[in-house]
């Protein structure tokens, strides 16, 4: 997989590249915490309030979303949103990595 990236980045560029797979690792922490706690999409849904078409379409890398989805979803899975530039240590907690 890392030469699809590497060619990629040579024609879209690195930073559209990296962001790409930020988004993919933030959307399979969201669908990794809900399937832990034994959630279905609909019912992660109903506690973030937000569509069950959304929680789909983050989980499959269609969407990007936006910061306020993130904190609705980030407090129905009682999972806490922590941006800090550091990767997840184990904590359980959805981290961005800059």
């Amino acid at each position: 997989m890392g030469d699809f990236f590497e060619k990629y980045s040579e024609i879209r560029g690195d930073d559209y590249v990296k962001k790409l797979q930020l988004e993919g690792e933030i959307a399979a922490q969201i669908k990794t915490k809900r399937q832990e706690l034994k959630m279905s999409q609909q019912k992660l849904a109903n506690a973030a309030g937000i569509p069950k078409s959304t929680v789909g379409r983050i989980e499959a890398g269609l969407t990007s979303p936006q910061l306020e989805t993130l904190l609705k979803i980030s407090k129905a899975l009682e999972t806490p949103f922590v941006i800090d530039g550091t990767l997840d240590n184990g904590s359980n907690n959805l981290y961005i990595q800059t």
